[in-house]
């Protein structure tokens, strides 16, 4: 009997963790309450209410907020805008895969900057500076996607200086931010630099995918810029969703929500740490204290494309991880793990399956 594929490719948060009830409720209260902002084109920057509660969260001024359909589209808008054929553009190695193609697709010359367990290597950025700084840097400090490594508080004063001395833009994504299952959070790169830094975030991991729903916290006029540049783009963003976010935000279900989410997730991360070391104990693996992943370096030999012809036949899907790199043959030996959509015992059972191909 073939046994069941355990999927190990996309951080794509369980169906059952869903708040679809409250959701329900929330969305015929928010058509209800204000049919003619939601229904109609809305040529602005997002949905009012939404934008000052998220003002609030953030503790900026509500023109310093922008939503759109997803943190990536507006990624996507502020590559079109500040990145351009020839122009450099840093990340980190490994750096989400889909950031490095929308930099590329812009034309942007992408510079990997090797990842440590604190956070990027900084000398190898001032190195790289020294050539001449980029036009931005791209950085998910927070449970970074693929490896769930966390920027230290003393790198993120750093990374905040230089931006600010070298007059280059940084894109902290923090998707991720709110999952912390322990330790202490460190401040965000915004509250140190926020002149420099554009704070992307979504409500995709902590409230569902499919609701499309991202924005951005920056400097007023920098703002202003992408809202000018996306509604020459689509008129205006879905609004519909935005009002029943806004509706669940407003009632004070987020906070409880993020918490269940949490008691859900953190048991699957632990269940992950403890078999590594069972079932590959020749491999390295980042000890992350939140979000979705932990990356994981194959023993000396591993071959990513041999695996991946393997992992079909072991009832395994695994994404390529040399997609995460700027170089991709630096990922030969990278594997990411996300342990979100997985229960315990099906983690365990996939490290059974993994060791065996590897």
């Amino acid at each position: 009997m073939t046994p069941p594929v355990i999927n190990l490719t996309r951080g794509m948060p369980p169906v059952d963790v869903f708040p679809v009830n409250d959701l329900a409720r929330c969305a015929e209260t928010a058509l209800r309450h204000d049919p003619a902002t939601l229904l109609q084109y809305g040529r602005s920057p997002g949905y009012k209410p939404l934008r000052e509660w998220l003002a609030e969260q953030h503790r900026v001024n509500p023109d310093q907020v922008l939503i759109g359909n997803s943190s990536l589209e507006i990624f996507a808008f502020i590559t079109q805008i500040h990145l351009g054929p020839g122009i450099r553009a840093c990340v980190e190695s490994p750096s989400y895969d889909r950031g490095i193609t929308l930099m590329r697709r812009s034309g942007a010359q992408v510079v990997g900057i090797p990842l440590q367990e604190d956070g990027l290597d900084l000398d190898a950025l001032e190195a790289e500076i020294k050539q001449g700084p980029p036009a931005l840097l791209y950085v998910v400090a927070d449970f970074q996607n693929p490896m769930g490594t966390t920027t230290s508080a003393e790198k993120r004063r750093r990374l905040a200086g230089l931006a600010q001395e070298h007059g280059f833009w940084i894109v902290e994504d923090a998707p991720y931010r709110a999952l912390r299952y322990k330790g202490q959070e460190a401040p965000t790169l915004h509250s140190l630099a926020p002149d420099r830094v554009l704070l992307l975030s979504s409500f995709s991991k902590i409230l569902a995918p499919g609701v499309r729903l991202g924005y951005v916290i920056g400097p007023a006029e920098t703002i202003a810029e992408l809202a000018r540049w996306a509604v020459d783009t689509y008129i205006g963003p879905v609004f519909p969703t935005q009002g029943m976010v806004y509706e669940y935000c407003r009632a004070g279900l987020l906070a409880p929500n993020i918490e269940r989410l949490k008691q859900v997730y953190a048991p699957r991360l632990e269940a992950t740490l403890e078999a590594l070391p069972k079932h590959l104990p020749g491999a390295t693996w980042t000890r992350p204290e939140g979000g979705f992943y932990v990356g994981v370096t194959l023993p000396q030999g591993g071959d990513m494309a041999r695996l991946l012809a393997r992992a079909d036949g072991a009832g395994l899907k695994l994404t390529d991880g040399r997609g995460f790199y700027p170089v991709p043959e630096e990922g030969n030996r990278f594997l990411r793990v996300p342990f979100c959509s997985v229960t315990p015992e099906e983690i365990e059972e996939a490290m059974v399956r993994l060791a065996r191909i590897v």
